[in-house]
Order: C-alpha cells, then structure tokens, then sequence
C-alpha cells in the first residue's frame, strides 16, 4: 500500500466501533484539516434553484424526487441542523437524480456531489483520503462465479447507509433541502455514508472486512464468502449442492444482520435453493437458465 493507504487503514482500525445495534460506526479519513475549505452553502443553494426548476418542469421526477429524501428523513439517514450549530466548520454537499433503467427498486435516486468545489477551490473530496482496494478484483470473483454447480446473487439493501458517520463528521456532509419553495430552505445533516464521496467506497468494503475479520470462527464458510465473493455491495458465489447452498445462504444472511446489513434480490440457477428464500427478498425474476436468453444481471 502507498503511505495513503497505510494511513487510511491505520485511521480506520483506530477510529472505528460498532453500535448497540451491531452498525459500524465510522469517522471520515481526512488528509487535510476540514477547516481548510472555503465556503459552499451559496453554490449548494444555487444548485438547489437549479433542481427545483427542473422538478417543476418534470412532475414524474418531482415525485420520485420527493420520494427518495422523504424516506432518507424518515429513516434516519438525514436529520435537520439545530440552529446552535451553524458556526461550525461544514461543507454543503449539492445533490441531483440520477436514472437506472435496470434497476428492480429504486430507478430514481438522489447522489450527493462531494466533489464541488467550495469558494477556495477546494472539495471535501479533496481533503479525503480514497483508501486502498479492499476486495479481489473483479475478474477473479466472476470466473470463480461461473465454476459452481449452483451459483447465486444478491446485494445488501442501501449498504452505505447502514453505515453511520461519527456525529462529529456530520457537518461535512450537510445539504440544503425542502419539499416546496414556498417554505424557507432546511440545513439537514446526513449521518451514514454517502455516495458520492470519496471514501464512501472504502469505508464500505472496509467494514464488510472487518464483519469478516471479527467472525472467523462462528461464521466459517459464510467468512470466506464474505471476504472472496463480494463486488461492493453485490454478492457473486455459488456452491456444488444445493444442500449446501441452502445453509450457506442462511449463515451468510445472519452474519450481515449482525452489522445490521439486509441481503435482497436473490437470483440462482436453480429452483430449490429459491423456494427457501423469502418472497420479498427475492428478485424480480429469481431464476435463470444459460439455455435461453433469459436471466438477470449480475452486477
């Protein structure tokens, strides 16, 4: 590792804990002292106008739009700033939709711009450290992927978001929200990891390392697969029979909720192992044939 990645690993084991309830709970790595950025809240602003103009335009999308940041509020992803608190060092991180065709669940979402630049040039992107890889390269995982006789996908539901940032980091993630322009603009705070940020990613994987890390013995098989066959947040693995297939699903299901992590969209090659899962964990259409040309993305 280069000495930034030494550094983030380093910041990361030192700073890092777990909740009551089994969440990580993790402080931003940064390389330069917050302090240093310049100011952001009038750009985020303006970037707001922007947005609302084109919800306006777009009813469809003001819906969804809506949608999205409601269910951040109500699940807790995003609280409001108490007004004790605006003097401390923040950045307002600016925020638009982005569309994904393929998607099963959410085909709208919301992505917050950690790289904007503040009135001094600088981003909270910048002052972050990026952290090394984590994970195998996805070449391996997929060729390992397409060797099992029963293979199956599934990803963690909203994976950043259950990981929770320091309350003490969370005014470097702040934004500007609200549901109508007749009423003022709200300061929020967002309080998990987010896309859109630099270390998101490592921060992330890191944590599924360290679920791993601290398992090794209660969760044997399920570790393994929690270390070799994760791509970010999707899973791509597989077992020789079904038998197996079915406990190691089971074990690997639990070993997440441990770190309150949820895995969804399950997909596999065969039926049996799908008639024991859950309905409403399932995907869209949960099994695939190489025979035809049906079937679902891995990733």
């Amino acid at each position: 590792m280069t000495a930034e990645h030494q550094a983030c690993e380093e910041h990361f084991v030192t700073h890092t804990t777990q909740q009551y309830d089994g969440r990580f709970v993790v402080k931003l790595p940064t390389k330069m002292e917050p302090n240093q950025l310049g100011a952001s809240r009038l750009s985020a602003e303006r970037r707001l106008h922007a947005i609302e103009h084109r919800l306006e335009r777009d009813p469809q999308l003001k819906v969804h739009y809506h949608s999205f940041m409601k269910e951040y509020e109500e699940l807790g992803h995003m609280e409001p700033v108490k007004s004790q608190e605006g003097k401390t060092t923040c950045y307002f991180l600016p925020h638009h939709p982005v569309f994904k065709a393929t998607s099963t669940t959410t085909k709208t979402r919301v992505v917050f711009d950690g790289g904007a630049k503040t009135s001094n040039g600088l981003s909270l992107n910048d002052i972050q450290q990026v952290g090394p890889t984590v994970q195998q390269d996805l070449y391996s995982t997929v060729l390992r992927f397409r060797t099992h006789q029963v293979c199956y996908t599934a990803d963690i539901a909203k994976m950043y978001r259950q990981i929770v940032v320091h309350p003490e980091d969370r005014n470097l993630q702040r934004i500007l929200w609200r549901y109508s322009s007749e009423e003022p603009i709200q300061e929020y705070k967002l309080t998990t990891v987010t896309y859109g940020t630099s270390s998101a990613p490592f921060l992330a994987t890191r944590c599924l390392k360290k679920l791993a890390d601290d398992n090794k013995v209660q969760y044997l098989r399920a570790v393994q697969v929690l270390s070799n066959d994760f791509n970010v947040d999707n899973l791509l693995s597989g077992i020789s029979t079904v038998e197996d297939a079915i406990k190691l699903q089971r074990e690997l299901t639990s070993l997440l909720q441990t770190a309150g992590l949820t895995l969804r969209k399950w997909a596999s090659n065969h039926s049996t192992f799908m008639n024991t899962i859950p309905r409403e964990v399932q995907e869209t259409q949960p099994t695939f044939s190489l025979e035809n040309d049906d079937g679902v993305t891995t990733l």
